[in-house]
């Protein structure tokens, strides 16, 4: 529970903390958002708006990760593996701001390369757990023992393949809304937290043994 609550805090802190000086040295280096030309006009005032912000949180849960982990734990395959799906997601999204910053246009990464790179995360993912670990193939909403619907290993891949990309996308497109996805993404990592907390204090009802492999 401790290395829980260590993630937590250290994540957060280099989330939040170097989001500043990263916002800063963006700035001074002027690399900026571009913004569509045939956009609404209220978000052309957002022009020259930092971008690759990701690179801190993504940090943020790699470090926390690796630190927490030296606190009397140990590095799962499951773990692993879940960071890799972060790192290779933030990879795709770093390609696409790149793209725009120096092609100083809003056109990153194209439909079909973005979706393309994020399958590959995805499914990459899917089938490292699948192989690899003794990751639950039901699907539940309480628990996976309970009422659940077993998809076995290939059913399990294809839906936590489209999960990532489902999400990954649910992201983007919020953070070309009108405000940025930060506040949004606060509230869900706050409400994972809460689950993870639960959760692992309650093994015995979460059979969460299967993790540590």
């Amino acid at each position: 529970m401790i290395r829980l609550l260590l993630a937590v805090t250290i994540s957060t802190a280099i989330s939040l903390f170097g989001t500043r000086y990263l916002i800063k040295w963006l700035t001074e280096k002027g690399i900026g958002q571009p913004i569509r030309e045939d956009g609404p006009g209220g978000h052309k005032t957002k022009a020259g708006t930092p971008t690759m912000g990701g690179i801190a949180v993504v940090a943020g849960s790699a470090i926390a990760y690796i630190i927490s982990d030296l606190y009397n734990g140990i590095y799962t395959r499951s773990g692993l593996f879940v960071m890799l799906a972060i790192v290779g997601s933030g990879i795709v999204g770093f390609f696409d701001d790149w793209l725009k910053v120096r092609n100083a246009r809003n056109l990153g990464l194209n439909k079909k390369m973005k979706v393309i790179g994020l399958l590959v995360v995805a499914f990459g993912f899917a089938i490292l757990m699948v192989s690899f670990t003794d990751v639950h193939t039901e699907v539940s909403f309480t628990r996976w023992d309970s009422l659940s619907i077993d998809l076995g290993p290939v059913g399990w891949t294809l839906w936590a393949a489209f999960i990532i990309l489902a999400m990954s996308n649910a992201v983007n497109l919020t953070d070309g809304l009108d405000g940025l996805a930060a506040g949004s993404s606060t509230l869900s990592f706050s409400a994972f937290t809460v689950i993870s907390f639960w959760a692992f204090r309650h093994p015995e009802i979460y059979d969460l043994d299967h993790a540590l492999d």
